[in-house]
């Protein structure tokens, strides 16, 4: 009869203990000590088992982080980059290409995004207009700020500050990008970071591919597997993130997606807008245009993305007396492959010409071209890491000679949750 009182109060204390603190579970002993229902040893024996059993239970996974829940979801990710020149005469080393975090959620039919980039970025503003010469550091940058209301599919109303609908690449994640680096078209006619010193930087500056807005989207034409066709159109204010507009118009932009097939996805998009270029007729709006046409193919291992970007800056139409247009066009070709099923190869044609000469009609005769033979492999540790190589071979001409020669070898390791 001892033996039952015994195991029926050892019971009683270890789920206790379990659920418990260890000063609560020591209350509850200390007075059945005292009222003689059990023994000191006992009682130390019960405390030895309560021990075990709280440390044979299951622990909390604090790593990767995950708030799946729909109101609220939390994501991020690190980028650590090597970059080193064979032949030209620069600084090889390391950098933190980016470190971001990201919050977002849907609460019935509404949806909100916030993305901060705590690495920063160069500011393109200045007194009276944009310009891609300020330099001025900012740390961290508000890179999204969104708020959504969705309708059905059919009807999606976004506004805040966002990714413009332009450009397959725009619209492609930092992190997902097969390359270390977007194409030199993008870069130079998306409002993106390019390559200053080769004049590839778009007359807005780098301002990540965003800016603030109103825009609708949706999908039309149901088909067996998804839709037949993606639309996106909006209106911004065309001076970059965060910034208030500094005119009167407001900057259009539209992208319109058409899926024939599963594995084919072939599309176009168009920019239309003011802004008051630095470089020509400061204080003056003048027309910053941008038209596309896109493809992408995805077929098993295989992955084919191209697009054609075509730009023109200036030849304002309020004005008689008017400036020679800037006319700027590239385009790229990207195929990656899994040669195993965690390593990817790539292979990317990369051309960018930032003047176009405007004397010849049909095709325009092409100076001061850059052409990027990118050669790549991406290796996936896990669906959370990422390694990318990068060998870069650029072939230039025009008005730079002194750094025809400055091939890249780059390295970057990624980690997102």
């Amino acid at each position: 009869m001892k033996h039952i009182k015994f195991l029926s109060i050892s019971l009683f204390i270890l789920l206790f203990a379990v659920k418990a603190s260890a000063q609560t579970t020591d209350d509850v002993l200390n007075i059945l000590i005292a009222k003689g229902t059990i023994t000191q040893q006992d009682a130390d024996s019960i405390r030895a088992a309560a021990a075990i059993a709280k440390q044979s239970a299951p622990k909390p996974k604090i790593f990767p982080l995950s708030l799946n829940t729909p109101a609220f979801q939390l994501s991020g990710y690190t980028q650590v980059r090597y970059q080193t020149y064979p032949k030209a005469n620069k600084p090889d080393g390391l950098d933190i290409r980016r470190a971001r975090l990201s919050v977002g959620g849907t609460i019935r039919k509404w949806e909100y995004g916030v993305q901060v980039d705590f690495v920063g970025g160069t500011s393109s503003t200045v007194a009276g207009g944009t310009t891609s010469s300020a330099n001025t550091f900012l740390s961290p940058v508000l890179l999204d700020a969104y708020i959504a209301y969705k309708f059905d599919d059919y009807l999606k109303v976004t506004t805040g500050q966002f990714l413009v609908p332009f450009s397959s690449e725009n619209n492609i994640s930092d992190k997902t990008l097969e390359t270390v680096d977007r194409s030199q078209v993008v870069n130079a006619l998306v409002a993106r970071k390019g390559d200053g010193l080769n004049g590839l930087v778009d007359s807005l500056g780098n301002q990540n591919g965003r800016d603030l807005g109103v825009q609708i989207s949706g999908s039309l034409v149901k088909l067996k597997k998804g839709y037949l066709i993606d639309y996106y159109a909006g209106l911004f204010n065309g001076a970059g993130i965060n910034e208030p507009d500094n005119n009167e118009s407001k900057d259009f932009s539209g992208r319109l997606l058409v899926h024939p097939f599963s594995i084919l996805t072939l599309g176009g998009s168009y920019y239309d807008g003011y802004d008051k270029f630095a470089k020509t007729s400061a204080g003056k709006d003048q027309l910053r245009t941008r038209w596309g046409v896109e493809g992408t193919l995805t077929y098993k291992k295989l992955y084919i993305r191209s697009e054609f970007i075509r730009g023109q800056d200036g030849n304002d139409r309020h004005y008689v007396a008017q400036p020679q247009p800037a006319i700027h066009q590239g385009w790229y070709a990207v195929v990656a492959y899994y040669v195993l099923p965690k390593l990817q190869a790539v292979f990317k044609y990369d051309t960018y010409s930032p003047e176009v000469n405007p004397k010849f009609t049909g095709l325009h005769s092409v100076s001061d071209a850059s052409t990027y033979f990118i050669f790549g492999a991406n290796y996936y540790f896990n669906p959370n890491v990422k390694l990318t190589a990068n060998y870069n071979w650029r072939t230039e001409q025009g008005k730079i000679p002194a750094i025809q020669n400055n091939n890249v070898v780059t390295a970057q390791l990624q980690l997102a949750f």
